[in-house]
């Protein structure tokens, strides 16, 4: 920002913060945006679980990646009792039954640089990870973790992808045929994008958001955008991401549409 900001003639520059989003609140940035894609993901869990008629206070959950998206996601989940049993990063895998303090394991994380020796937990291989019997998987780290070696392990009813492009064909194919359902990436990890967005409005406008309304107006986009999903999923008979890619082109064709370039 300071970059482009230099080059702008000094009466611009006020008004010109929102080309760079993200940015410390003290900064021009907005509230809630360092926990916002996160925070997406439990919104989406959340309301998974109340379609469902499943109790998130009795549900176990692993994640992989225990950077912003995972430990944000960890730390919000806490309050409706999931118990977080298993985590991955770069370092290696850990586990442990009877749940994992997500706070304490990122103050360990912090200082360790990985979640590899967390005093907590014990250290397993990578199938025994991926065969985690829970009642969600959250892959929030890297893309194609989920393919048709590692899928056939996964022991749960709910996968919120929190990365992007963490399955692939043959995962999504697997995963399907299990019944295992699934919170698309497109669709679930949308939420720090969205509050991008709120940044640059807030910019633009020279206004500044508190963080319930930004959790508000996140809460209020992402569970529209769930439903509309929802709905073409039934409609068209598909699975959740296919579905969700159909309203993102259907939006966009009513736009071509009204504006006369296709017939």
């Amino acid at each position: 920002m300071d970059t482009f900001l230099s080059m702008m003639p000094p009466q611009e520059r006020q008004r010109c913060s929102h080309v760079v989003t993200g940015k410390p609140v003290e900064s021009g940035g907005s509230a809630g945006r360092d926990k916002a894609t996160g925070q997406g993901v439990v919104y989406l869990v959340e309301q998974w679980a109340k379609d469902n008629y499943f109790d998130l206070s009795s549900a176990t959950y692993f994640i992989q990646g225990f950077g912003n998206v995972g430990s944000w996601a960890c730390r919000l989940l806490e309050p409706f009792g999931a118990k977080l049993t298993a985590v991955q990063d770069a370092s290696g895998s850990i586990f442990n039954p009877s749940g994992i303090d997500p706070d304490k394991l990122l103050g360990y994380v912090l200082e360790s640089g990985g979640v590899a020796g967390f005093p907590d937990a014990s250290a397993v291989d990578q199938g025994t990870f991926i065969g985690t019997k829970a009642d969600i998987f959250i892959p929030a780290a890297l893309e194609n973790q989920i393919t048709k070696l590692t899928a056939p392990l996964l022991d749960v009813r709910l996968v919120a992808e929190g990365a992007n492009g963490p399955t692939d064909l043959d995962g999504d194919a697997i995963l399907l045929d299990k019944g295992i359902d699934l919170l698309p990436d497109i669709l679930c990890n949308g939420g720090g994008v969205i509050v991008s967005y709120f940044e640059w409005l807030q910019n633009k406008r020279s206004e500044f958001w508190d963080l319930e309304e930004v959790d508000t107006k996140l809460h209020n986009l992402m569970i529209s955008s769930y439903e509309r999903v929802k709905a073409a999923a039934t409609n068209f008979n598909t699975d959740w991401r296919m579905a969700a890619y159909i309203v993102a082109l259907k939006r966009l064709e009513m736009v071509y549409k009204e504006r006369g370039i296709f017939p």
